[in-house]
């Protein structure tokens, strides 16, 4: 036999075997290739210290770009096009174009995703690797197709985000602070301005306007002995004196504040950390990691799941800036008690309504009609950030925990954190109302 000749078979036959591995490994992480692409997402949103509600915004629209996309491949899955607000129909691929609408999908995350944050090495470095290595299993002409059907999708998302008023709200006039009793007052240790008091001129995904699941209970200050304004602060006053551990540890676990201050004499330094919204796309990556969820299925939960959150911020900062609430620590350091202090750090923004509660039960929502109201899971979000991982028994578990430590926190009422979870629920059986009705029925 010509050695040449068998030399020529025996590496046509590698890299046939090459390529096949190649195909099978891909098909198995098309999943874990979209939780890598929210992982890197959520690192680079913390590391540019986006706030939590700008932080929704960056987790919505990347995730609503590859659904759009990947939904192609599984006709069972709902359009998001058309039903929410400003998104017409999106292009699609040409009939004598193949594309791998996979590919298509990774490539409009990622320039969508560039297009948001600060740090966009971060991404395009992940998309300059990730063609690379499609271009080591051939058919270029195929690749090609799909990375073009990619950007045209990613071209239609940013020119619909940048119809958002997002950039027109960044000039917008900042909160002034009323000398009105009983109304938000700048907290320490920063004693910064009020953070994005005009969220709610943001165009929203599913609300018919921002103020459309306004609680009706509200909760108006009041220092009389009788109001339940006074009941709610006492309440709250007695509890954080007498935190036990595992309140304690709630609270830090559930924290989420993407900058926390810290002053030792005189050092000053910031922490940062995930937001709410980064840490229930992480238990969203969990729940479908845990159910082995196809890349689609995977695609469909952080799609709705993202546009509950970005949704559910719209709302409740609607709220807060509306009802313009003290927080605990003014009123209990002037009326209580001089050298009280919450167990965390109070967030730069009125109190009512709470952001964690309406966001935590929106999400819980979403996740609940996808995986099911016993869906156990063990969260390990907050590793990382020094904390053990948790196991809940539901969604709605975790959300509970979520509102709760806010309030073991010192940083809201009793009473707002009631009232507050029925808010993000209402957001929540919105979205799948409009997105995915089959699932309430």
């Amino acid at each position: 036999m010509n050695p040449q000749s068998s030399l020529k078979k025996i590496l046509l036959l590698f890299f046939f075997f090459v390529n096949f591995y190649l195909q099978a490994v891909n098909a198995q992480n098309k999943a874990e290739t979209l939780h890598q692409l929210n992982t890197l997402l959520i690192n680079t949103v913390m590391v540019d210290f986006f706030t939590p509600s700008v932080a929704s915004r960056i987790y919505a629209y990347p995730n609503i770009a590859f659904y759009e996309c990947i939904r192609q491949d599984d006709p069972s899955l709902p359009a998001l096009s058309g039903k929410l607000n400003g998104l017409k129909n999106i292009t699609t691929a040409p009939a004598n174009s193949k594309v791998d609408y996979f590919i298509a999908a990774c490539i409009s995350f990622s320039y969508v995703a560039q297009n948001l944050v600060g740090s966009e090495y971060k991404i395009m470095d992940w998309r300059n690797n990730f063609i690379d290595s499609l271009y080591l299993q051939g058919d270029a002409a195929l690749i090609k197709n799909s990375l073009q059907y990619g950007l045209s999708v990613a071209d239609s998302i940013i020119a619909w985000t940048r119809k958002d008023n997002y950039l027109k709200s960044r000039g917008m006039s900042r909160f002034v602070i009323s000398d009105k009793p009983g109304t938000w007052q700048a907290t320490p240790l920063e004693y910064a301005q009020a953070l994005e008091p005009n969220w709610n001129t943001i165009r929203p995904f599913t609300l018919k306007s921002p103020s459309q699941f306004s609680p009706k209970e509200k909760l108006p200050y009041s220092m009389s002995k009788s109001s339940m304004f006074n009941k709610t602060l006492m309440e709250l006053y007695t509890l954080t004196n007498n935190l036990d551990t595992i309140q304690k540890a709630t609270a830090m676990y559930w924290d989420d504040n993407p900058n926390v201050a810290v002053n030792i004499g005189h050092l000053s330094y910031f922490i940062h950390k995930i937001s709410p919204g980064g840490h229930w796309i992480m238990i969203t990556q969990q729940a479908c990691i845990k159910k082995g969820e196809s890349v689609d299925r995977s695609a469909f939960a952080y799609a709705l799941t993202s546009i509950a959150l970005f949704d559910a911020f719209i709302s409740c900062w609607d709220e807060k800036y509306k009802t313009n609430l003290i927080r605990p620590i003014t009123v209990i350091n002037q009326f209580v008690d001089k050298n009280w202090s919450p167990y965390i750090q109070t967030p730069p923004f009125p109190e009512f309504t709470s952001g964690h509660s309406v966001v935590s039960n929106a999400g819980a929502t979403i996740l609940t009609a996808l995986f099911g109201e016993n869906f156990s899971f063990t969260d390990e979000t907050e590793i990382p950030f020094g904390n053990t991982a948790r196991h809940f028994n539901s969604f709605f578990e975790a959300a509970h925990q979520s509102t709760m430590s806010r309030v073991y926190g010192g940083i809201h009422y009793p009473e707002t954190a009631r009232i507050s979870i029925n808010q993000g629920k209402n957001i929540g059986k919105n979205v799948l109302k409009i997105l995915y009705p089959t699932a309430l029925k």
